[in-house]
């Protein structure tokens, strides 16, 4: 799948095994199998999962020289609006103009402003520093951008996810260049999750949560997961979704619903980063975009149920926990509605082929 190399690890592994240690719980809750510790394994599995969120992992042998909290220092999050191309020869891509803002910054720094940054997890992770960008041999966030949509995974150029400019281009341009284009890339951290992860740690919360074998802690926390994903129902740089959007200045961002690009649905990812230094003062900006992509197998309508009617798991969301309900709401509908389309038009799709393909075949004759 997308690691290029076998000592890779994802944030899809590390849910599934939190999704192992609920069902551990509440099978020896049931008294189905025997747990001699009469431990519970669920938050343990929980603290491990967190090695890959960035501002609380204690693999990284990096972590506390980074200041991911000065996320919270910025008056606004966000992005500035680039082209796409198709091939990786169309790469580096020029910048278009404009502010792509997200319009849920001010509800996250209200509520999480003391913390050390996105309670998200970053998607991969070089486990052994096979690649040495951390040059320690520990555990290193990294990871892998397409250049447009013809780029396969395993053609993707590896970089860290601690952009310290110094891999890749001449001239401390850094690997990042090959997007942005030289003397475009200052020192940064950038990092993306894949929601489908947190999704289903949310759903493993709840299973444990609802046959009496959960945490409370691990509640909040679940829900403060499912609080902060809700970056990942937004448009790639927060604009209306229309085909006019791409490549103008025209429509405004920063605004929530239909006008700031809210499809509601799990997209592929939300990325974020923002300057590297060695004293606070230099981490003086950040950014942050959406995603425009969404797939049947990110969709997950039980985490939203859980975010929604768990009373343990909602009060874990605590950036306007009116709007946070009220979108899982409406994203529980949108994904619902999702699965129901592609049902709707593969089965369409079956009969067209097998239609065509009776038209096709001959006809036995006899005689």
């Amino acid at each position: 799948e997308a690691p290029d190399y076998g000592h890779e690890t994802t944030s899809e592994a590390m849910s599934y095994i939190v999704w192992m240690a609920a069902m551990h719980d509440v099978l020896a809750q049931k008294g189905v199998i025997s747990d001699s510790t009469g431990d519970h394994h669920l938050a343990k599995a929980w603290t491990t999962m967190e090695a890959m969120i960035p501002g609380c992992s204690e693999a990284s042998g990096k972590r506390t020289s980074v200041k991911y909290g000065t996320l919270w220092k910025q008056d606004r999050l966000k992005s500035d609006p680039a082209a796409e191309g198709d091939e990786p020869s169309a790469y580096p891509v020029p910048g278009y103009g404009g502010d792509a803002v997200n319009p849920l910054y001010n509800a996250y720094k209200t509520a999480y402003g003391s913390e050390n940054g996105y309670y998200l997890m970053n998607w991969l992770a070089d486990v052994d520093d096979w690649y040495g960008f951390n040059g320690d041999g520990k555990f290193c966030f990294i990871n892998t951008f397409q250049r447009g949509t013809q780029e396969s995974c395993f053609e993707t150029v590896p970089q860290p996810c601690l952009e310290e400019l110094k891999w890749g281009m001449s001239g401390n341009n850094g690997i990042k260049a090959i997007f942005n284009g030289e003397g475009a890339v200052p020192k940064q951290y950038a990092f993306t999750n894949a929601p489908d992860a947190e999704d289903r740690a949310i759903q493993a919360v709840y299973f444990a949560n609802m046959w009496k074998a959960g945490d409370p802690t691990v509640s909040a926390l679940a829900g403060k997961m499912g609080d902060q994903c809700r970056n990942d129902m937004f448009d790639k740089y927060y604009k209306p979704i229309a085909a006019s959007t791409r490549g103008t200045t025209a429509q405004k961002t920063g605004q929530l619903g239909d006008l700031g690009g809210q499809h509601y649905l799990m997209s592929w990812y939300t990325a974020w980063g923002g300057a590297l230094g060695s004293s606070e003062s230099e981490y003086n900006w950040a950014w942050q975009i959406g995603c425009s992509h969404s797939h049947q197998f990110y969709q997950n309508p039980l985490a939203a149920f859980a975010l929604i009617q768990d009373s343990a798991i909602n009060a874990g969301m605590k950036a306007d926990n009116a709007q946070a309900t009220s979108d899982y709401k409406e994203s529980f509908k949108r994904q619902i509605e999702m699965y129901l389309w592609l049902q709707i038009f593969l089965h369409s799709m079956t009969w067209y082929m097998l239609l065509i393909l009776f038209t096709l075949t001959p006809v036995p004759t006899t005689g």
